[in-house]
C-alpha cells in the first residue's frame, strides 16, 4: 500500500523593482479592480513598514514584503483560477512597475512511518559511511519542462496534526521561475501574464513528478488537483 501525497499550497509572486508594500491594502485593490468586491477580509491585515498581509475568507492570502507580492491559497484547482486572476489583474492595475519576474511555487508532503530525519537516506540513497552521524539529509534536483524547469526541493520534517499528534513527513516545495522580457514596463508586465495560463500545467507537472518519481516509483499514475487537508504547524 502506497502512501498519499498531499497537496497542500500553491503561490503565485510576482517581483518589481519599485514595488511598494505600502500600495497593497483593500481599498486601493477593490478600486482597481484586484479583487472582486465581494472579496470579505477574513481578519484584520497585518500592516507593518515592510510588509503587509491580508487573508480573505475563500482562502486566499496577499503578502507583500520587500519587492514582492505573493498571492497565495490551498492547492486546488478553483484555487488556481483564482490566483491566476488576481494576479493578471494585479498587473492590469500596476502597467508601469518594473516587473523583474514571476514564480509559481507548490508545496506538499508525504506521510512516512519511518524515523525523523531517516526517510531520504534510507529510501532514496546508498548506504555508506558518509551516513554516519548523519541526523537528516536534503535533496535539490531540476527537471526540465516545457516551458521552465521544475526547481525540486525534497526535505524532512515532524508535523503536528489537528487531533495534536505529531508525525514525520517529506515536505517537496516545487518552484518554477520566468523572467519579464520587454523593452518598456508594459512589454514586461504583458510577458508575465502570459504565463499565467502555465499555472495548471505546472503544478500537473509538479504532482506528476512527485507521485511516479518518489511516491509509487516506475508507476503511471493520473494528476489530480484536489485540495488536501493541511496540518497545522512545522515542528
Amino acid at each position: 500500500m502506497f502512501p498519499s501525497f498531499m497537496a497542500q499550497d500553491c503561490a503565485i509572486a510576482i517581483t518589481a523593482a519599485d514595488l511598494n508594500p505600502a500600495m497593497v491594502n483593500p481599498a486601493i485593490l477593490r478600486y482597481s479592480g484586484v479583487i472582486p468586491q465581494d472579496w470579505e477580509i477574513a481578519q484584520k491585515p497585518v500592516h507593518t513598514p515592510q510588509a503587509v498581509q491580508i487573508t480573505f475568507n475563500n482562502g486566499i492570502n496577499l503578502i507583500a514584503e520587500g519587492r514582492q507580492i505573493v498571492f497565495a491559497a490551498a492547492l486546488g484547482r478553483d484555487t488556481l483560477l483564482q490566483l491566476s486572476s488576481v494576479a493578471q489583474e494585479y498587473l492590469r492595475a500596476f502597467p508601469n512597475l518594473q516587473y523583474k519576474g514571476v514564480t509559481f511555487t507548490a508545496r506538499g508532503y508525504l506521510p512516512t512511518e519511518h524515523p525523523p530525519g531517516r526517510y531520504i537516506c534510507d529510501t532514496w540513497l546508498s548506504s555508506g559511511a558518509w551516513q554516519d552521524d548523519c541526523a537528516r539529509a536534503a535533496l535539490n534536483l531540476v527537471y526540465p519542462s516545457e516551458q521552465a524547469p521544475l526547481q525540486l526541493a525534497v526535505t524532512e520534517a515532524m508535523m503536528k496534526t489537528k487531533e495534536d499528534k505529531t508525525i514525520a513527513i517529506v515536505l517537496f516545495n516545487g518552484r518554477y521561475g520566468y523572467a519579464a522580457k520587454g523593452e518598456t514596463p508594459a512589454e514586461r508586465g504583458q510577458s508575465l501574464s502570459s504565463h499565467f495560463s502555465n499555472l495548471s500545467t505546472d503544478v500537473e507537472h509538479y504532482i506528476n513528478i512527485v507521485n511516479n518519481k518518489f511516491v509509487r516509483p516506475g508507476l503511471s499514475s493520473a494528476t489530480k488537483i484536489e485540495a488536501q487537508p493541511a496540518l497545522s504547524t512545522v515542528a
